[in-house]
């Protein structure tokens, strides 16, 4: 895997942490490309994420801490993955490493995934909502959502007992508020004008019997 050149300005940590992650995304990608391994890299990303960092929050710390040298981190990578995921993959985390680019892993993962279901005509959605949603909305939601956007959404399901009514839905860094009602007659006609910028979803058409 080349080495992605870091971003020539930083304006807040969060920023900028997102400008990194979409840079090493980008070259992960194309990497995983080059290699037919896209498919794969991305369950192994994934796996990271959900499995290791979600779960044992020391180890994410222990991988994004400034402290910690290079070479120690590589040999943890080393005894973790060596041998368990791509040859793609494992040269990331070491780029990365190198880098000291450790402490972006969530963010790159997140840009990843958006960049490979944009090439691939696929939306990542998430919605949360104050309660879970039966099959059903969920499917008519996925649907509706998918004709306003004109691609195929996967929609990321959230809980969130503190949401008054309506839902919270996220594109990408946009987030429409639920809670604003607005006909998806209007989301549609706004996204096939490409101009998405003040659409607020309501979908208490969907969530009503829930």
């Amino acid at each position: 895997m080349a080495e992605p050149e870091a971003p020539q300005h930083k304006t807040t940590l969060d920023t900028g942490k997102q400008q990194v992650g979409e840079v090493y995304a980008t070259s992960l990608l194309k990497a995983a490309e080059q290699a037919g391994e896209t498919t794969a890299v991305l369950a192994e990303f994934e796996s990271l994420v959900e499995d290791v960092l979600n779960v044992n929050p020391r180890i994410e710390s222990i991988l994004g801490s400034p402290r910690i040298a290079h070479n120690e981190k590589v040999s943890i990578i080393n005894k973790a993955f060596q041998g368990k995921v791509t040859k793609t993959f494992l040269n990331f985390l070491k780029v990365a490493s190198k880098h000291g680019r450790l402490d972006c892993l969530r963010v790159t993962y997140a840009s990843f995934r958006e960049q490979l279901f944009a090439q691939q005509g696929q939306l990542e959605v998430k919605v949360t909502t104050a309660k879970e949603l039966d099959q059903a909305t969920r499917d008519s939601m996925k649907a509706a959502l998918s004709s306003a956007f004109d691609a195929t959404v996967e929609l990321v399901l959230n809980v969130d007992p503190k949401l008054i009514g309506g839902s919270l839905i996220r594109v990408g860094d946009t987030v429409y508020d639920g809670s604003v009602a607005n006909r998806l007659e209007r989301v549609r006609e706004l996204a096939k004008d490409n101009t998405i910028r003040e659409i607020r979803i309501a979908t208490e058409r969907f969530s009503a019997d829930s």
